[in-house]
């Protein structure tokens, strides 16, 4: 699955979407943990980034043992992923009022990061975090 969700149409909606596409892949239990992935990978690209944003969902692997890839493709530059997770060592950063939302990431899946492409950055997430 792969679109071009537009902020004017509001993350509930995607969220709506992401979960329906899990159930019909027959991935249910995967379905809140990737609509709140989803929702703050498209929250940042949204928020701090430029247009267009791009978002796919795949599930890889073999069967019995699928997890699943989230994308979300935007035209900046990117961030240090470095910076990012010094930033989480700090007990003032985690007080603080934001940028909490890739921690949460972090928790709820196997593995993340960022490629950066001629075009822009995809930031990745895998889930689930353990083997279904």
């Amino acid at each position: 699955m792969s679109f071009a969700p537009a902020p004017e149409n509001g993350l509930c909606s995607v969220r709506g979407d992401v979960r329906g596409q899990l159930v019909r892949w027959g991935r249910s239990e995967l379905a809140e943990d990737a609509a709140l992935v989803v929702s703050e990978l498209l929250g940042n690209a949204f928020g701090h980034c430029r247009a267009p944003v791009r978002l796919s969902l795949a599930l890889h692997g073999r069967p019995g043992c699928q997890s699943l890839m989230i994308q979300v493709s935007d035209m900046s530059p990117g961030f240090d992923m470095k910076a990012i997770r010094a930033r989480w060592m700090r007990p003032s950063a985690v007080l603080s009022g934001g940028g909490r939302g890739l921690l949460l990431v972090e928790a709820l899946s196997r593995a993340w990061g960022d490629r950066h492409h001629r075009r822009g950055h995809t930031v990745w997430a895998d889930l689930p975090r353990g083997v279904v």
